[in-house]
């Protein structure tokens, strides 16, 4: 087993985009930095046709017949876990299917099996320049597509040999007012530099010229659009002051999920909370997990978001002491 997390990117994109060119290349690109890298790949139809262009001695994981955000997502955090468990990896590239949200996809990766394990670095979502300026598709898939790039770190409008010098500027200036956070570049046939990334994942100063923001000079780890938080809760905690506390919490938490105990009963509770739903269930299966909580969010306050675990659980071990006189 890693002693260190896992760095994870997301690909997300519309069908046709161009995800699979891409992570052809950014295997390429990692193989040269002498970076462990592992696939995971996801597919609407029951054979893979994507997977062919993934080298044989890369350990790659695939799920067909669904889509990561509704039939098969318990079955990603299942598979992303046997590749962290079977391989000594430093990353895990994961293409999403074309209908698959990021926030979805951001979820399954978050398990609380997962929280100590793997480090969600950046969503990625490749644009086709032509199929974005276009539209030709439903309301529908035009609000999904929006969707995509609303939450994504980086940007790449890709094909841009497919369009006008003036369009691939419309294109970025509607692109920057749905996300004016996400770090766009302009490229063709998926070929991008992310000279921003060292061979250990940290992020970097963006310097190059090829990204289309040339005056861009901020970390991609310090713009993630969408935030995941794990924090170990070693204490029981009041149920009641808990789900207050997320009431109140800063910025706006889309998921939160993790195993905890309670104060006022026994035994490990299985913890979520999405679209403003807070659910408690005991979890009464024989294998054992630590307790951890997950936050999935936007413009979540990770010091803020532990300070104030650190108090709630204070609270019930001071009140443990006054007990015990």
């Amino acid at each position: 087993m890693n002693k260190q997390s896992v760095d994870i990117f997301i690909l997300s994109g519309f069908l046709g985009s161009g995800k699979s060119t891409l992570l052809k290349e950014l295997i390429q690109l990692e193989r040269k930095k002498g970076r462990r890298i592992g696939v995971l790949m996801n597919e609407l139809g029951e054979i893979s046709i994507d997977s062919a262009i993934i080298p044989s001695d890369t350990p790659l994981k695939e799920m067909l017949n669904g889509c990561i955000c509704c039939t098969i997502q318990g079955e990603l955090s299942l598979q992303l876990n046997l590749l962290i468990e079977e391989h000594e990896l430093d990353v895990i590239y994961i293409e999403s299917t074309g209908a698959a949200h990021p926030i979805e996809v951001i979820d399954a990766c978050t398990h609380p099996i997962l929280a100590s394990k793997v480090n969600v670095k950046a969503v990625i979502t490749v644009v086709n320049a032509k199929q974005w300026y276009e539209k030709k598709m439903s309301i529908k898939l035009k609000k999904f597509m929006v969707e995509q790039v609303k939450y994504a770190d980086i940007v790449l409008i890709n094909k841009k040999d497919q369009v006008e010098e003036s369009v691939l500027s419309l294109i970025k200036e509607s692109i920057k007012e749905i996300n004016d956070q996400a770090i766009i570049s302009i490229v063709s046939f998926a070929k991008w530099n992310p000279s921003f990334l060292d061979v250990k994942g940290q992020t970097q100063e963006v310097s190059s010229t090829k990204f289309v923001d040339d005056n861009h000079n901020s970390h991609v780890h310090n713009h993630l659009h969408l935030r995941t938080v794990s924090f170990p809760v070693n204490q029981a905690i009041d149920r009641i002051q808990f789900l207050h506390w997320l009431e109140r919490m800063k910025g706006q938490l889309f998921r939160a999920k993790g195993f905890i105990y309670l104060k006022e009963t026994p035994g490990l509770f299985l913890f979520n909370y999405a679209y403003g739903e807070p659910v408690l269930e005991r979890y009464a299966l024989d294998k054992k997990y630590d307790p951890v909580l997950v936050f999935i969010g936007e413009d979540i306050d990770r010091v803020d978001l532990e300070k104030g675990l650190r108090k709630l659980q204070a609270k019930i071990v001071c009140s443990n002491k006054l007990d015990s006189f």
